[in-house]
Protein backbone atom coordinates (compact mmCIF):
# COMPACT_ATOMS: atom_id res chain seq x y z
CA UNK A 1 0.00 0.00 0.00
CA UNK A 2 1.15 3.58 -1.14
CA UNK A 3 2.48 5.83 1.87
CA UNK A 4 0.17 9.27 2.01
CA UNK A 5 2.41 11.89 2.82
CA UNK A 6 0.50 14.85 5.04
CA UNK A 7 2.33 18.33 5.11
CA UNK A 8 1.20 20.25 8.04
CA UNK A 9 3.14 23.10 7.45
CA UNK A 10 0.72 24.69 5.01
CA UNK A 11 -1.75 24.72 8.01
CA UNK A 12 0.61 26.31 10.54
CA UNK A 13 0.76 29.00 8.17
CA UNK A 14 -2.58 29.83 7.94
CA UNK A 15 -3.48 29.38 11.40
CA UNK A 16 -0.50 31.75 12.39
CA UNK A 17 -1.73 34.29 9.57
CA UNK A 18 -5.50 34.33 11.10
CA UNK A 19 -3.87 34.52 15.31
CA UNK A 20 -4.25 38.14 15.11
CA UNK A 21 -8.19 38.13 14.24
CA UNK A 22 -8.33 35.44 16.72
CA UNK A 23 -10.55 38.06 18.43
CA UNK A 24 -12.88 39.27 16.11
CA UNK A 25 -13.76 35.31 15.21
CA UNK A 26 -15.87 34.44 18.61
CA UNK A 27 -18.06 37.08 18.31
CA UNK A 28 -18.64 36.21 14.92
CA UNK A 29 -19.72 33.01 15.47
CA UNK A 30 -21.92 33.61 18.09
CA UNK A 31 -24.12 36.21 15.88
CA UNK A 32 -24.14 33.10 13.68
CA UNK A 33 -25.86 30.77 15.90
CA UNK A 34 -28.05 32.92 17.37
CA UNK A 35 -29.59 33.59 13.74
CA UNK A 36 -29.44 30.11 13.12
CA UNK A 37 -31.59 29.64 16.43
CA UNK A 38 -33.61 32.42 15.84
CA UNK A 39 -34.80 31.24 12.73
CA UNK A 40 -35.41 27.77 13.76
CA UNK A 41 -37.90 29.44 16.40
CA UNK A 42 -39.50 31.17 14.02
CA UNK A 43 -40.27 28.25 11.62
CA UNK A 44 -41.29 25.82 14.71
CA UNK A 45 -43.17 28.83 15.55
CA UNK A 46 -45.38 28.58 12.74
CA UNK A 47 -45.44 25.24 12.53
CA UNK A 48 -47.01 25.37 16.69
CA UNK A 49 -49.42 28.01 15.75
CA UNK A 50 -50.78 26.03 12.72
CA UNK A 51 -50.93 22.45 15.06
CA UNK A 52 -52.59 24.97 17.62
CA UNK A 53 -55.06 26.50 14.91
CA UNK A 54 -55.84 23.08 13.41
CA UNK A 55 -56.62 20.73 16.52
CA UNK A 56 -56.57 22.89 20.02
CA UNK A 57 -58.62 26.07 19.05
CA UNK A 58 -61.64 23.08 17.27
CA UNK A 59 -61.20 20.86 20.47
CA UNK A 60 -61.69 24.09 22.59
CA UNK A 61 -64.61 25.06 20.91
CA UNK A 62 -66.31 21.82 21.55
CA UNK A 63 -65.53 21.49 25.31
CA UNK A 64 -67.02 25.10 25.28
CA UNK A 65 -69.81 24.30 23.77
CA UNK A 66 -70.26 21.14 25.88
CA UNK A 67 -70.04 23.48 29.05
CA UNK A 68 -72.84 25.59 27.62
CA UNK A 69 -75.04 22.78 26.57
CA UNK A 70 -74.34 20.22 29.07
CA UNK A 71 -75.55 16.68 28.49
CA UNK A 72 -78.93 15.79 29.91
CA UNK A 73 -78.43 13.50 33.25
CA UNK A 74 -81.44 11.42 32.54
CA UNK A 75 -79.25 10.66 28.68
CA UNK A 76 -76.21 9.67 30.63
CA UNK A 77 -78.15 7.25 32.62
CA UNK A 78 -79.34 5.81 29.16
CA UNK A 79 -75.84 5.90 27.50
CA UNK A 80 -74.19 3.68 31.11
CA UNK A 81 -76.91 1.15 30.51
CA UNK A 82 -76.39 1.23 26.61
CA UNK A 83 -72.91 0.92 27.24
CA UNK A 84 -73.21 -1.94 30.22
CA UNK A 85 -75.05 -3.94 27.86
CA UNK A 86 -73.06 -3.99 24.87
CA UNK A 87 -70.31 -4.94 27.44
CA UNK A 88 -72.51 -7.83 28.35
CA UNK A 89 -72.80 -8.52 24.42
CA UNK A 90 -69.78 -11.19 23.73
CA UNK A 91 -70.36 -13.29 27.12
CA UNK A 92 -74.37 -13.13 25.94
CA UNK A 93 -73.10 -14.61 22.53
CA UNK A 94 -71.50 -17.07 23.94
CA UNK A 95 -73.96 -18.18 25.90
CA UNK A 96 -76.57 -18.17 23.29
CA UNK A 97 -74.36 -20.17 21.03
CA UNK A 98 -73.67 -22.88 23.39
CA UNK A 99 -77.42 -23.15 24.87
CA UNK A 100 -78.03 -23.86 20.63
CA UNK A 101 -75.86 -26.98 20.59
CA UNK A 102 -77.14 -28.48 24.33
CA UNK A 103 -79.55 -30.91 23.04
CA UNK A 104 -81.67 -33.63 23.89
CA UNK A 105 -79.63 -37.21 23.49
CA UNK A 106 -81.64 -40.26 21.88
CA UNK A 107 -80.30 -42.40 24.91
CA UNK A 108 -78.12 -41.27 28.03
CA UNK A 109 -77.03 -44.15 28.24
CA UNK A 110 -74.00 -44.39 25.78
CA UNK A 111 -72.31 -40.95 25.66
CA UNK A 112 -69.40 -40.16 26.45
CA UNK A 113 -69.12 -43.78 27.68
CA UNK A 114 -71.87 -46.85 27.38
CA UNK A 115 -72.84 -47.49 30.62
CA UNK A 116 -71.69 -51.12 29.73
CA UNK A 117 -70.72 -53.01 26.73
CA UNK A 118 -73.79 -55.28 26.43
CA UNK A 119 -75.19 -55.10 22.64
CA UNK A 120 -78.30 -54.72 24.10
CA UNK A 121 -77.67 -51.12 24.36
CA UNK A 122 -76.83 -50.41 21.23
CA UNK A 123 -80.23 -52.27 19.83
CA UNK A 124 -82.21 -50.18 21.92
CA UNK A 125 -80.40 -46.90 20.26
CA UNK A 126 -81.70 -48.72 16.74
CA UNK A 127 -84.83 -48.56 18.47
CA UNK A 128 -85.31 -45.06 19.90
CA UNK A 129 -83.38 -43.53 16.42
CA UNK A 130 -86.15 -45.12 14.13
CA UNK A 131 -88.68 -44.22 16.50
CA UNK A 132 -88.19 -40.58 17.09
CA UNK A 133 -88.18 -40.26 13.35
CA UNK A 134 -91.37 -41.78 13.14
CA UNK A 135 -92.71 -39.59 15.93
CA UNK A 136 -91.80 -36.68 14.14
CA UNK A 137 -93.40 -38.14 10.78
CA UNK A 138 -96.71 -38.75 12.56
CA UNK A 139 -96.44 -35.40 14.31
CA UNK A 140 -96.47 -33.70 10.80
CA UNK A 141 -98.82 -36.29 9.63
CA UNK A 142 -96.61 -37.83 7.13
CA UNK A 143 -97.65 -40.97 4.78
CA UNK A 144 -96.09 -42.55 1.80
CA UNK A 145 -97.52 -42.68 -1.77
CA UNK A 146 -99.76 -46.04 -2.09
CA UNK A 147 -97.17 -48.99 -2.16
CA UNK A 148 -97.06 -51.89 -4.90
CA UNK A 149 -98.81 -54.45 -2.23
CA UNK A 150 -101.70 -51.36 -1.71
CA UNK A 151 -102.75 -51.26 -5.22
CA UNK A 152 -102.25 -55.36 -6.13
CA UNK A 153 -105.19 -56.03 -3.45
CA UNK A 154 -106.90 -53.12 -4.74
CA UNK A 155 -107.33 -53.83 -8.65
CA UNK A 156 -108.02 -57.55 -7.42
CA UNK A 157 -111.09 -56.69 -6.50
CA UNK A 158 -111.97 -55.99 -9.93
CA UNK A 159 -113.52 -59.20 -11.59
CA UNK A 160 -111.34 -58.42 -14.99
CA UNK A 161 -108.10 -58.76 -12.76
CA UNK A 162 -105.75 -61.31 -12.84
CA UNK A 163 -102.45 -60.13 -12.98
CA UNK A 164 -100.53 -59.55 -9.62
CA UNK A 165 -98.44 -56.32 -11.16
CA UNK A 166 -100.10 -54.16 -13.65
CA UNK A 167 -99.24 -51.19 -15.74
CA UNK A 168 -100.80 -47.85 -15.92
CA UNK A 169 -101.10 -47.81 -20.07
CA UNK A 170 -102.81 -51.16 -19.60
CA UNK A 171 -105.33 -50.46 -17.09
CA UNK A 172 -109.27 -50.37 -18.32
CA UNK A 173 -111.09 -46.97 -17.40
CA UNK A 174 -112.38 -48.46 -14.32
CA UNK A 175 -109.39 -49.14 -13.16
CA UNK A 176 -107.94 -46.26 -14.34
CA UNK A 177 -110.65 -44.47 -12.09
CA UNK A 178 -110.32 -47.00 -9.11
CA UNK A 179 -106.00 -46.29 -8.62
CA UNK A 180 -106.91 -42.52 -9.04
CA UNK A 181 -109.56 -42.14 -6.52
CA UNK A 182 -107.22 -44.23 -4.47
CA UNK A 183 -103.96 -42.07 -5.43
CA UNK A 184 -106.51 -39.12 -4.21
CA UNK A 185 -107.44 -40.66 -1.09
CA UNK A 186 -104.03 -40.99 0.37
CA UNK A 187 -103.11 -37.27 -0.76
CA UNK A 188 -106.64 -36.13 1.02
CA UNK A 189 -105.38 -38.56 4.43
CA UNK A 190 -101.79 -36.64 4.64
CA UNK A 191 -100.68 -33.07 4.82
CA UNK A 192 -97.24 -34.40 3.29
CA UNK A 193 -95.69 -37.18 1.63
CA UNK A 194 -92.50 -39.02 3.41
CA UNK A 195 -91.54 -42.60 4.06
CA UNK A 196 -88.94 -42.31 6.58
CA UNK A 197 -86.99 -45.01 4.45
CA UNK A 198 -85.94 -41.20 2.78
CA UNK A 199 -84.49 -39.63 5.60
CA UNK A 200 -80.73 -40.67 5.92
CA UNK A 201 -80.18 -43.41 8.85
CA UNK A 202 -83.25 -44.79 9.01
CA UNK A 203 -82.00 -47.88 6.92
CA UNK A 204 -78.94 -47.73 8.45
CA UNK A 205 -80.58 -48.19 12.11
CA UNK A 206 -83.15 -51.15 10.75
CA UNK A 207 -80.48 -53.09 9.47
CA UNK A 208 -77.86 -52.45 12.34
CA UNK A 209 -76.00 -55.31 13.55
CA UNK A 210 -73.44 -54.37 16.43
CA UNK A 211 -69.94 -55.42 16.10
CA UNK A 212 -68.26 -53.79 19.06
CA UNK A 213 -68.36 -51.43 21.65
CA UNK A 214 -66.24 -48.63 19.68
CA UNK A 215 -67.81 -49.10 16.21
CA UNK A 216 -71.05 -48.55 17.73
CA UNK A 217 -70.00 -45.26 19.98
CA UNK A 218 -69.28 -44.14 16.86
CA UNK A 219 -71.86 -45.05 14.90
CA UNK A 220 -74.20 -43.37 17.79
CA UNK A 221 -72.94 -40.25 17.67
CA UNK A 222 -72.83 -39.79 14.07
CA UNK A 223 -76.55 -40.68 13.61
CA UNK A 224 -77.23 -38.46 16.58
CA UNK A 225 -75.42 -36.04 14.99
CA UNK A 226 -77.74 -36.52 11.83
CA UNK A 227 -81.13 -36.11 13.80
CA UNK A 228 -80.59 -33.34 15.20
CA UNK A 229 -80.48 -31.82 11.66
CA UNK A 230 -82.91 -33.71 10.25
CA UNK A 231 -85.44 -33.22 13.25
CA UNK A 232 -85.33 -29.60 12.19
CA UNK A 233 -85.86 -30.22 8.62
CA UNK A 234 -89.55 -32.17 9.43
CA UNK A 235 -89.57 -29.26 12.09
CA UNK A 236 -89.62 -26.54 9.31
CA UNK A 237 -92.31 -28.77 6.60
CA UNK A 238 -94.35 -28.87 9.85
CA UNK A 239 -94.24 -25.16 10.67
CA UNK A 240 -94.83 -24.69 6.93
CA UNK A 241 -97.88 -27.25 6.74
CA UNK A 242 -99.74 -25.88 9.85
CA UNK A 243 -103.26 -26.22 9.82
CA UNK A 244 -103.39 -28.43 6.54
CA UNK A 245 -104.80 -32.10 6.44
CA UNK A 246 -104.07 -32.74 2.55
CA UNK A 247 -101.34 -32.66 0.43
CA UNK A 248 -103.56 -30.69 -1.92
CA UNK A 249 -103.70 -27.69 0.58
CA UNK A 250 -100.06 -28.14 2.28
CA UNK A 251 -97.47 -25.56 0.89
CA UNK A 252 -94.90 -28.35 1.17
CA UNK A 253 -96.27 -31.26 -0.69
CA UNK A 254 -93.51 -34.54 -0.31
CA UNK A 255 -89.97 -34.65 1.16
CA UNK A 256 -88.00 -36.85 -1.34
CA UNK A 257 -84.64 -37.24 0.84
CA UNK A 258 -82.93 -35.98 3.68
CA UNK A 259 -79.13 -37.16 3.50
CA UNK A 260 -74.94 -35.94 3.89
CA UNK A 261 -74.58 -36.05 -0.07
CA UNK A 262 -74.95 -34.36 -2.94
CA UNK A 263 -78.61 -34.08 -4.23
CA UNK A 264 -78.34 -35.80 -7.52
CA UNK A 265 -76.44 -38.85 -5.66
CA UNK A 266 -79.36 -38.62 -2.45
CA UNK A 267 -82.19 -40.43 -4.26
CA UNK A 268 -82.00 -43.91 -5.29
CA UNK A 269 -80.70 -44.35 -8.74
CA UNK A 270 -83.13 -47.16 -9.84
CA UNK A 271 -86.53 -45.96 -9.82
CA UNK A 272 -90.01 -47.19 -10.91
CA UNK A 273 -92.87 -49.63 -10.89
CA UNK A 274 -95.42 -49.53 -8.21
CA UNK A 275 -93.50 -49.56 -4.98
CA UNK A 276 -89.95 -48.75 -5.72
CA UNK A 277 -89.56 -45.68 -4.57
CA UNK A 278 -92.10 -46.17 -1.87
CA UNK A 279 -89.58 -49.41 -0.60
CA UNK A 280 -85.83 -47.54 -1.71
CA UNK A 281 -83.82 -46.04 0.55
CA UNK A 282 -81.35 -42.94 0.67
CA UNK A 283 -77.40 -43.65 0.62
CA UNK A 284 -76.59 -44.02 4.07
CA UNK A 285 -73.96 -41.50 4.09
CA UNK A 286 -73.35 -39.76 7.64
CA UNK A 287 -72.50 -36.17 8.54
CA UNK A 288 -68.66 -36.10 8.92
CA UNK A 289 -67.11 -32.34 9.96
CA UNK A 290 -66.27 -30.30 6.99
CA UNK A 291 -62.40 -29.79 7.98
CA UNK A 292 -60.87 -29.80 4.02
CA UNK A 293 -62.72 -28.11 1.14
CA UNK A 294 -62.92 -31.97 -0.08
CA UNK A 295 -65.14 -32.41 3.05
CA UNK A 296 -67.80 -29.81 1.66
CA UNK A 297 -70.77 -31.27 -0.63
CA UNK A 298 -70.96 -27.82 -2.28
CA UNK A 299 -68.03 -24.63 -2.15
CA UNK A 300 -69.58 -23.10 0.65
CA UNK A 301 -70.05 -19.05 0.44
CA UNK A 302 -69.51 -18.88 4.34
CA UNK A 303 -65.87 -20.39 4.23
CA UNK A 304 -66.64 -22.00 7.13
CA UNK A 305 -65.01 -25.01 8.48
CA UNK A 306 -64.73 -26.96 11.42
CA UNK A 307 -61.98 -25.59 14.19
CA UNK A 308 -61.77 -25.45 17.99
CA UNK A 309 -64.87 -23.70 18.61
CA UNK A 310 -67.47 -25.55 15.88
CA UNK A 311 -68.79 -28.47 14.17
CA UNK A 312 -69.47 -27.61 10.41
CA UNK A 313 -71.55 -30.28 8.24
CA UNK A 314 -73.49 -30.22 5.08
CA UNK A 315 -76.69 -31.70 4.28
CA UNK A 316 -79.31 -32.29 1.59
CA UNK A 317 -82.43 -31.67 1.35
CA UNK A 318 -85.39 -32.77 -1.48
CA UNK A 319 -88.74 -31.28 -1.71
CA UNK A 320 -91.53 -30.59 -3.71
CA UNK A 321 -93.41 -27.28 -3.32
CA UNK A 322 -95.93 -25.11 -4.02
CA UNK A 323 -94.53 -22.51 -6.17
CA UNK A 324 -95.64 -20.03 -4.00
CA UNK A 325 -93.77 -21.37 -0.71
CA UNK A 326 -90.41 -22.03 -2.41
CA UNK A 327 -88.91 -18.35 -0.69
CA UNK A 328 -91.09 -18.79 2.63
CA UNK A 329 -89.45 -22.64 2.97
CA UNK A 330 -86.21 -21.31 2.08
CA UNK A 331 -86.63 -19.00 5.36
CA UNK A 332 -88.35 -21.17 7.73
CA UNK A 333 -85.52 -23.37 7.18
CA UNK A 334 -83.32 -20.83 8.37
CA UNK A 335 -85.23 -19.54 11.27
CA UNK A 336 -84.66 -19.59 15.23
CA UNK A 337 -85.97 -22.94 16.46
CA UNK A 338 -87.03 -23.97 20.34
CA UNK A 339 -86.18 -27.07 21.53
CA UNK A 340 -86.03 -28.57 25.50
CA UNK A 341 -83.08 -29.10 27.20
CA UNK A 342 -82.73 -31.66 30.63
CA UNK A 343 -79.11 -31.65 31.47
CA UNK A 344 -76.07 -33.77 29.83
CA UNK A 345 -78.26 -37.02 31.75
CA UNK A 346 -81.61 -35.81 31.16
CA UNK A 347 -82.12 -35.61 34.97
CA UNK A 348 -82.29 -32.08 35.59
CA UNK A 349 -85.38 -29.36 35.32
CA UNK A 350 -86.78 -28.53 31.86
CA UNK A 351 -85.55 -25.47 30.25
CA UNK A 352 -86.45 -23.61 26.47
CA UNK A 353 -83.81 -23.15 24.61
CA UNK A 354 -83.06 -21.86 21.08
CA UNK A 355 -81.05 -22.55 17.91
CA UNK A 356 -80.85 -21.43 14.57
CA UNK A 357 -77.52 -23.32 12.88
CA UNK A 358 -78.56 -23.63 9.03
CA UNK A 359 -77.51 -21.65 6.17
CA UNK A 360 -78.39 -22.62 2.56
CA UNK A 361 -75.60 -22.65 0.16
CA UNK A 362 -77.22 -23.71 -2.95
CA UNK A 363 -80.83 -23.63 -4.02
CA UNK A 364 -81.85 -25.19 -7.36
CA UNK A 365 -85.49 -25.20 -8.78
CA UNK A 366 -87.07 -27.81 -11.06
CA UNK A 367 -90.09 -28.77 -12.42
CA UNK A 368 -92.28 -31.27 -11.62
CA UNK A 369 -93.12 -33.84 -14.51
CA UNK A 370 -95.98 -36.10 -13.31
CA UNK A 371 -95.48 -38.93 -15.15
CA UNK A 372 -92.01 -39.45 -14.62
CA UNK A 373 -91.16 -42.42 -12.19
CA UNK A 374 -90.29 -39.80 -9.49
CA UNK A 375 -93.77 -38.66 -9.39
CA UNK A 376 -96.80 -40.40 -11.33
CA UNK A 377 -98.52 -42.24 -7.42
CA UNK A 378 -98.40 -39.01 -6.01
CA UNK A 379 -100.92 -36.08 -6.34
CA UNK A 380 -100.19 -32.75 -5.27
CA UNK A 381 -103.17 -30.55 -6.23
CA UNK A 382 -103.98 -28.05 -8.69
CA UNK A 383 -101.80 -25.38 -7.99
CA UNK A 384 -98.13 -25.49 -9.84
CA UNK A 385 -95.73 -27.37 -7.86
CA UNK A 386 -91.65 -27.31 -8.30
CA UNK A 387 -89.29 -29.90 -7.09
CA UNK A 388 -86.91 -27.66 -4.73
CA UNK A 389 -82.86 -28.73 -3.92
CA UNK A 390 -81.19 -27.13 -1.21
CA UNK A 391 -77.19 -27.48 0.39
CA UNK A 392 -77.34 -26.57 3.51
CA UNK A 393 -74.79 -25.66 6.46
CA UNK A 394 -75.05 -26.47 10.08
CA UNK A 395 -73.04 -25.43 12.55
CA UNK A 396 -72.61 -27.00 16.07
CA UNK A 397 -70.54 -25.28 18.75
CA UNK A 398 -68.37 -27.60 20.65
CA UNK A 399 -68.84 -26.33 24.16
CA UNK A 400 -72.25 -27.36 24.04
CA UNK A 401 -71.98 -30.93 23.67
CA UNK A 402 -68.41 -31.07 24.98
CA UNK A 403 -69.39 -33.09 27.96
CA UNK A 404 -71.28 -35.62 26.19
CA UNK A 405 -68.76 -35.77 23.01
CA UNK A 406 -67.35 -39.49 23.18
CA UNK A 407 -63.29 -39.28 23.53
CA UNK A 408 -62.75 -41.29 20.54
CA UNK A 409 -64.60 -38.79 18.47
CA UNK A 410 -62.39 -35.72 20.01
CA UNK A 411 -59.42 -37.72 19.19
CA UNK A 412 -60.51 -38.77 16.00
CA UNK A 413 -57.17 -38.33 13.27
CA UNK A 414 -57.95 -35.57 10.96
CA UNK A 415 -57.49 -36.10 7.39
CA UNK A 416 -53.44 -34.44 7.37
CA UNK A 417 -52.20 -36.36 10.62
Amino acid sequence: MAKINIDFSKFKAVLGALRPFAAMLWPLVIVLAAALVFTTAILMGKSFRQKVKRESIPLGNQVKTMMENPVPEARIVVERQYQDAYQQDASLIEKLAIQSTQRELISYDIFPQPKDTSALLFSDFSKKWRQKIEERIARINGKDCPGEEELNNLLQKSSNVTSARWNLMALSSEHERLTEEFFAARAKSASVYVNPAAIAGYAFWRDYAFQNVDKGVKDCWDWQIAYWIEEDVLATVGAMNAGSSSVFTSPVKRIMGIGFVAPDKLLPQTRGGFGAQAEADVIQERPKPVIVPQDQITESCTTRISNEDVNVVHFSVIVVLDTRAILPFMKELCSVKPHVWKGYNGDENERQFQHNQITILESTVRPVQADSSDHYKYRYGPDAVAEVRLICEYIFYKKGYQPVNPEMVVKEPKPDE
